[in-house]
């Protein structure tokens, strides 16, 4: 009974022993498998790194590209912006020699003036003028296009108005010929304007030159016109059809006359011959 009793113990110590070896070769097993497992997946897990940091990488890289050019639209704009203002200013200098008369740009009786719209935008013949404010009411000016006559403004209400040659509302006192002969100039378009009521005895030869009277304090007096291209004979009275030196077209800066001078002394008008540009005063 005592021996089987040992037999017994002895079977359950072998059967433990057992188990703890199997136990401890399969943990054996386990960390070499591990380690080889470790050891194959090594460069599945390197890849997958190298992977993850190339795409943010990119990632970073697009937005600092996307940032940069960002940054390079809003320049190229400010650039663009700033280009487009030089060229007005450019432009606008550039019309201003075009247009400038230097025996005009000090008269204390000559104010210069500039376009800044039409009135109508289906109306080139009559514009709103810039520096109306010291202006008197109601109150008949001339316009002076760099030395020839291009129209008449008048200060109402509104802003200052400039109406052009080509305008039939535009109307003044002129001169044709040597010999001076009394008319008065009404638009017809933008080349042409008439001379009515000219005494129907007056000599009018085509060719002749038309300037301005000055006799209605509108423009200073001998400001040319334009040239005599074709004559009427109607019943009491001659009208002469004349081209005109102004560029009614492209109104920019105009020399407005705030008062006429019948003899002036500081400036000298006394010639009508035109030149490249207009006519020019001598």
């Amino acid at each position: 009974m005592k021996n089987n009793h040992n037999s017994n113990s002895n079977s359950k110590v072998f059967f433990l022993s057992l188990i703890i070896i199997t136990i401890i070769f399969l943990l054996r097993k386990e960390d070499s498998f591990q380690d080889k497992f470790a050891k194959l997946t090594l460069p599945i897990k390197e890849s997958y790194l190298n992977l993850t940091n190339n795409i943010q990488t990119s990632i970073d890289q697009y937005l600092n590209q996307a940032e940069a050019v960002e940054k390079l639209k809003n320049e190229n704009l400010l650039l663009r912006k700033y280009l487009y203002q030089q060229k007005i200013k450019i432009v606008k200098l550039e019309a201003l020699h075009t247009y400038d008369e230097e025996k005009f740009n000090h008269h204390k009786n000559i104010l210069r003036v500039q376009t800044i719209s039409y009135k109508k935008l289906n109306d080139f013949s009559q514009i709103y003028l810039t520096n109306g404010d010291e202006l008197k009411k109601d109150k008949i000016f001339g316009l002076i296009q760099k030395n020839v006559a291009a129209g008449i403004a008048i200060k109402t209400d509104e802003p200052l108005k400039g109406i052009l040659l080509s305008n039939e509302e535009c109307q003044f006192s002129t001169f044709i010929g040597e010999k001076k002969r009394p008319g008065i100039a009404k638009g017809i378009d933008a080349q042409h304007m008439e001379i009515n009521f000219i005494p129907k005895w007056s000599q009018i030869n085509i060719g002749d030159k038309v300037v301005t009277s000055g006799l209605d304090n509108i423009f200073l007096p001998n400001i040319p016109v334009g040239i005599v291209t074709k004559v009427i004979t109607k019943s009491t009275y001659k009208t002469a059809i004349i081209k005109i030196h102004a560029d009614v077209l492209h109104p920019n800066f105009f020399y407005l006359v705030k008062e006429v001078i019948h003899t002036p002394k500081d400036i000298n008008i006394s010639s009508t011959s035109p030149d490249k540009n207009g006519t020019d005063l001598k």
